[in-house]
């Protein structure tokens, strides 16, 4: 589950010129690994996206976010979805569950 978190977090790139999205895996350029198709501009890795610091991110979730789940749990108000699977199976998970 972690490891799946980091290399999801780890493996996004964004254009420095456009803004697009693109992700080393589930969603590469076509034309080059560091250039992006729609302007061609450097495909660039945000600093929070590398692997060590996605790693302390998660470490800082597990430590002070985490606890909120057992909270909001005996409040009755928490509920999960799985996030693995193709884009649109999380979405209809998301939407059935707050329907």
């Amino acid at each position: 589950k972690q490891e799946e978190l980091i290399r999801r977090l780890s493996g996004r790139r964004r254009c420095s010129q456009c803004g697009e999205n693109y992700h080393v895996e589930s969603h590469p350029p076509r034309k080059s690994a560091s250039e992006c198709d729609r302007c061609g501009g450097k495909l660039l890795q945000r600093e929070d996206d590398r692997e060590e610091v996605v790693r302390k991110r998660l470490d800082v979730y597990q430590a002070e976010t985490h606890p909120l789940i057992d909270y909001y749990e005996r409040q009755g108000e928490l509920k999960r979805v799985r996030g693995d699977g193709g884009v649109e199976e999380i979405f209809s998970n998301l939407c059935k569950a707050i329907q």
